[in-house]
């Protein structure tokens, strides 16, 4: 079977990446032989849909499964249509993740693992990783709060407010 870990860097001692859709790195493991497969991800820096494109880079590579720290809604919706489960792994390498898989020890997640847009923090200033930020725009950000609300804050809530409504910020 071949399966996919998101991967910090290349290599079966590599440490599994926490997000899905901007992690640096793909494994591709084949279980019955151990041989891997890495790619660097191509949506690492794209400005919106990194997640749609790394599940399709997945799909097109014919992983059977995915093994990564969080999955947004976005790229759960196309793994799930094409009968591609996910597996959330908390940490450790992707040997350790591809053994417990293999031993049954991951349990396939429901849904997404994570909101829209989780791994765009820091993505302006060279960092990957983290949780939400929102890049303008009002819209109601759940969270830690401090948006701005009414449309023309830089609101930094763990939310999804995308648009440029005049929703007010919660926090």
């Amino acid at each position: 079977m071949i399966i996919v870990v998101s991967a910090n860097e290349e290599g079966l001692d590599a440490v599994v990446s926490p997000i899905f859709g901007r992690c640096p790195i793909y494994t591709f493991v084949d279980t019955d032989t151990m041989n891997t497969t890495s790619i660097r991800n191509p949506a690492l820096n794209a400005g919106g849909g990194a997640g749609i494109q790394a599940a399709q880079l997945v799909l097109e590579e014919g992983a059977q499964a995915v093994l990564t720290g969080n999955v947004g809604p976005n790229a759960m919706q196309v793994l799930q249509a094409a009968g591609v489960s996910v597996y959330p792994v908390r940490g450790g390498t992707v040997r350790e993740a591809v053994e417990a898989f293999s031993a049954g020890q991951l349990a396939a997640a429901a849904g997404p693992t994570a909101s829209a847009h989780t791994g765009t923090a820091g993505l302006f200033s060279g960092q990957t990783g983290g949780s939400s930020a929102s890049l303008g725009g009002g819209g109601q950000a759940a969270g830690r709060g401090g948006g701005m609300g009414r449309g023309g804050g830089m609101g930094r809530g763990g939310g999804g407010g995308m648009g440029r409504g005049s929703g007010r910020g919660r926090g």
